[in-house]
């Protein structure tokens, strides 16, 4: 195989032979005027199908071929685009017009800005597979110009003559070559057009959605409007109407005195659930007020669980599960904290009108966060369950029971406001309600709200916790005597998936070692354990299991063990580390 490659010409033609160098030729004025006139259409249109289509058409009336057409060349789909044939010549649309000779000889050649001049098939000096692929097609004489958008190979502008061979003038190479710089600016402003549409359009498409998005809270808003305000109105007219009738009937001089003072009674009534429903409207509007301070949740709720054991109706039972000792402290008022639970606890009671338990209990968390849900901090939270086993709530009343003046209960005095004022109490401490109920099986609100939780150097680094930190319900033996800081720690691996037993005292964290040695996945150890040296417990714990991975923490001798030390007070983001790195994995 030969190739003439003429780098010293201007015009940087790659011909077939020597032989088949274009003849140089006079312009034609007319076809001048033509070219003009096709790039005025050329550029006239952004639509890529009307500017390629154009192209060809044009140039095989313009110089007079047989076949004129666009190769478009990808990596896994280069094909025929666009073609325009005379009458008489066969198609190549559906036809093999591309073959390996052709990709591995040049189309590296064509990207350099090449062209390819082949006067007669029969007599160029192309390569056996190049020459039986043009003679497969019909093609007696080949004019190939590459076509270039963004520098790069777009693909090939064709004009091919079938019926004879042909001497291709040097003005129609340069016509065509230029006719391709014009139709690659084209391409680029087509491609740029029909990027810009997309990019239109995705934005129109986006401001639908905020529109539809906008209409919908301008609907709910609405709708929420309607309920308050038929709410209030309701609840007005149920206070003032008594008052209004009671006021009439005093009037009468034939009341005696019991009976006067019975509608003064009932003045009396209906004032004072009108008081307690501005205070209710003031809180809704106006979230919490007084000043906040820490609160150690474990004794309010006490106090509240034996106010409810005092008032609870006949039948109903009233058990908790508060873990005194170890709840977090939280930064709230706690006059609004006692009106919201207070409140749940009321909603409890008149659910179970035949009776029931209703059930108050308190814990600790750890919160990690999520992308759908409107806190998405991770941190420690106290989150306090008040449910019941009454007679529950729908899906659609349960999704709207926190709505202002929605009530299933209006006849029985009810306002609505209840749950509304609770979610807005407990919004404004930085937590959220969350509700799960089914009817007939009785209801849970979940309260949750951030807690203080100490040694601080445990929550800072875990704010920006990556993934893939989770425990895989792994069992950890954890062994440390201070109380808020092993609570810390516990919440901690519990919130990532971790299963934790606790030990506060030696002892007990040998006899749990023992018990639990063939499920356990790691120990956690703090070496300053007031009962046992530390030390000499992971000493203990490695002669009874040595492929079982320790992980101590604070100061202590652990030569001729394997285990991995840790700094006397470690980051949550240090242990989860740790822990990811030793604890087997299944």
């Amino acid at each position: 195989m030969r190739h003439t490659c003429e780098d010293t010409e201007p015009r940087r033609l790659l011909l077939a032979s020597a032989t088949d160098q274009p003849e140089l030729g006079e312009p034609n004025p007319n076809s001048l005027a033509a070219v003009f006139n096709m790039l005025q259409r050329i550029h006239q249109s952004l639509d890529l199908d009307v500017i390629l289509s154009t192209t060809v058409s044009e140039m095989r009336q313009l110089l007079q071929v047989d076949r004129v057409f666009l190769f478009r060349l990808k990596a896994n789909c280069s094909r025929i685009v666009v073609e325009d044939c005379a009458f008489g010549c066969s198609p190549l649309q559906d036809q093999q017009a591309y073959d390996h000779c052709f990709a591995e000889n040049w189309v590296g050649i064509y990207a350099q800005n090449r062209v390819q001049v082949v006067a007669d098939v029969e007599e160029a000096e192309l390569t056996p597979c190049h020459r039986d692929l043009l003679k497969s097609l019909g093609v007696r004489a080949n004019l190939v110009v590459p076509l270039l958008s963004y520098g790069r190979l777009w693909g090939l502008l064709v004009a091919q003559h079938c019926s004879a061979p042909r001497r291709w003038q040097l003005t129609e190479v340069q016509l065509m070559q230029q006719l391709a710089v014009q139709v690659g600016l084209a391409i680029q402003q087509s491609e740029r057009y029909q990027q810009m549409q997309a990019e239109l359009a995705a934005h129109r498409q986006a401001e639908v959605q905020l529109l539809n998005q906008a209409q919908r809270s301008h609907h709910r808003r609405l709708e929420s409007i309607d309920t308050l305000s038929r709410g209030m109105a309701q609840d007005l007219s149920d206070i003032f109407t008594p008052i209004m009738l009671a006021a009439e009937m005093l009037q009468q001089p034939t009341l005696n005195s019991e009976q006067q003072q019975q509608w003064l009674n009932r003045i009396h009534t209906s004032t004072h659930r009108g008081v307690s429903l501005v205070e209710q409207i003031l809180s809704f509007a106006q979230g919490m007020g007084g000043q906040p301070g820490d609160i150690q949740l474990a004794y309010l709720l006490g106090e509240l669980v034996q106010t409810l054991q005092e008032i609870r109706p006949e039948g109903i039972a009233v058990t908790s599960q508060l873990r005194l000792p170890h709840l977090w402290t939280v930064n709230a008022n706690a006059p609004q904290l006692q009106r919201v639970f207070m409140n749940l606890c009321l909603n409890g009671f008149e659910s179970m009108a035949q009776g029931g338990t209703l059930h108050i209990e308190a814990h600790n968390i750890w919160w990690r966060g999520a992308p759908d849900h409107p806190q998405t901090k991770p941190g420690p939270y106290v989150v306090v369950t008040v449910s019941d086993t009454g007679t529950g709530m729908t899906a659609a009343v349960c999704d709207r029971s926190c709505d202002p003046f929605f009530t299933t209960r209006a006849a029985a005095g009810h306002s609505g406001l209840g749950l509304s004022t609770a979610q807005g109490l407990v919004k404004v401490h930085g937590g959220w309600l969350k509700t799960d109920s089914e009817l007939g099986n009785g209801t849970t609100v979940e309260v949750y709200l951030p807690a203080i939780a100490e040694p601080a150097a445990l929550v800072l680094d875990l704010v920006s916790a990556p993934a893939g930190l989770e425990g895989g319900n792994a069992l950890v033996l954890l062994v440390m005597a201070d109380d808020p800081a092993r609570e810390l720690h516990r919440t901690l691996l519990e919130g990532y998936g971790y299963r934790v037993l606790v030990a506060e005292e030696g002892v007990d964290a040998i006899a749990l070692f023992i018990q639990y040695k063939a499920e356990l996945a790691t120990v956690v150890l703090d070496l300053a354990l007031p009962t046992l040296n530390g030390t000499a417990m992971l000493h203990r714990m490695h002669h009874i299991l040595p492929t079982l991975p320790l992980v101590g923490f604070g100061n202590g001798n652990s030569a001729g063990i394997a285990v991995t030390m840790l700094p006397p007070v470690p980051g949550g983001l240090t242990l989860l580390n740790t822990l990811a790195q030793v604890r087997p994995h299944a």
